[in-house]
């Protein structure tokens, strides 16, 4: 077994579930290759139909957090390799099976692939996120000053959801994670940077490919959304105590002070962030928690540095569901003439793949014909995620500002 694909499971919403199950299923993968492992962590929804359905390897426990689900779901594993993907997300069709490729072929023990923000009404690339628009190949003690490098404002350094892990690193990152508050403390907010702290302190090789898109899906119900005070207290105590655990655990390397440097940079951005959302909620009183908690005597506002990874949007067109069904039909079918844009990088780039390491042919003369279609986006969509048009929102529209959240649910 070279992959097991590991999921929680909380009260999620059926249809997102079985899109992500779906998504996996009817991949590049092959069957003898990867296994589904879902960890339900003590939902009230019953979705005995869906796992029937797809027949994922299901376990289902009390509540106890998500981090411990996630290390139930490593242990149980058969995989060579894990990856991760929440349960309200998906993939595009060729995402996995490149990283393990990829994987063997470097002798990496993490693998990163891009990744995209899927809202209800239109989904986009971070263009300026330097793992999809660069090739990376970090070793040893290089890794950790990475993951540091991004000070927390690019998702695609500190998620677990757009990597892929040898099981050996995953299990060596708990054995260390044990040995401090992580899993008394349930905390949902801050896991991901912790835990990847861990494994890139101890990782040999990363480096990232360009096969495919994680969808990370923007919704009110995410765990990770802030909603009133008890949820920034929780953000706020979450935080801070990822920021003293890695603090505690770096090591002693020429990096450590670069490192420890970047971190609190990322501290300071968090602090800016829960600020800005505490004085648009009219929340006063938690001014002095966050002085304490930061450890800081002084609150700014965010700045419009801090989503500077962000504003370099490209849409992924309105229409990518019928993009993308016509890139599978091409994968899946044998003598066939093909049409498509070949000015489109994502499309480019897939067919380009199953050529070169699928043996997939073009035939200009066969009798098959897929053609596959142009993006299509809104021209409002064009407007809002025009790169100097997002910036000017930045500068009017504070970070945790209302006219803020009302436009994001708008737009």
């Amino acid at each position: 077994m070279k992959l097991s694909i590991v999921m929680c499971l909380y009260n999620t919403n059926k249809d997102f579930f079985e899109q992500a199950l779906k998504s996996i299923r009817n991949s590049t993968l092959k069957k003898d290759e990867y296994e589904i492992v879902v960890i339900d962590d003590g939902s009230n929804e019953n979705y005995s139909e869906i796992i029937k359905k797809y027949d994922p390897v299901y376990v289902k426990t009390e509540n106890r957090g998500q981090m411990a689900a996630r290390f139930l779901g490593i242990l149980i594993s058969k995989g060579e390799y894990v990856a991760f993907c929440d349960a309200d997300d998906y993939v595009t069709f060729n995402y996995h099976a490149p990283m393990i490729k990829k994987a063997q072929e470097s002798g990496a023990d993490i693998v990163i692939n891009d990744w995209a923000f899927l809202t209800e009404r239109t989904r986009f690339v971070c263009g300026d996120d330097l793992t999809i628009k660069n090739d990376i190949c970090y070793e040893n003690n290089n890794i950790l000053r990475f993951f540091a490098s991004g000070k927390g404002k690019m998702h695609s350094y500190f998620v677990l959801w757009n990597k892929m892990y040898k099981k050996s690193l995953l299990l060596e990152a708990k054995k260390e994670l044990e040995k401090t508050d992580a899993f008394a403390k349930k905390y949902t907010f801050s896991e991901d940077a912790l835990y990847n702290f861990f494994t890139m302190k101890n990782a040999k090789k990363l480096v990232n490919t360009h096969t495919g898109y994680y969808f990370y899906r923007v919704h009110t119900n995410q765990s990770v959304v802030t909603v009133g005070e008890a949820g920034l207290k929780n953000e706020i105590d979450s935080m801070t105590f990822t920021f003293n655990t890695m603090y505690a655990n770096l090591p002693e390397n020429s990096f450590k002070d670069e490192i420890k440097a970047n971190l609190k940079e990322w501290s300071e951005m968090m602090a800016r962030k829960h600020y800005s959302y505490a004085k648009a909620n009219k929340l006063e009183h938690m001014y002095d928690y966050i002085k304490e908690k930061y450890d800081t005597t002084k609150l700014q506002l965010s700045l419009a540095s801090d989503s500077y990874a962000y504003i370099g949007t490209e849409l992924l067109g309105d229409n990518f569901d019928d993009i993308e069904r016509e890139l599978y039909k091409f994968y899946r079918t044998d003598d066939v003439n093909l049409i498509y844009n070949e000015k489109d990088q994502y499309v480019g780039k897939s067919i380009n793949y199953l050529i070169n390491n699928e043996g997939k042919k073009i035939n200009k003369s066969s009798s098959k014909l897929i053609i596959v279609p142009k993006r299509q986006n809104k021209l409002s969509h064009k407007f809002v995620y025009n790169k100097l048009i997002y910036k000017i929102g930045l500068k009017i529209f504070k970070k945790g500002s209302k006219a803020r959240i009302f436009l994001k649910n708008k737009l």
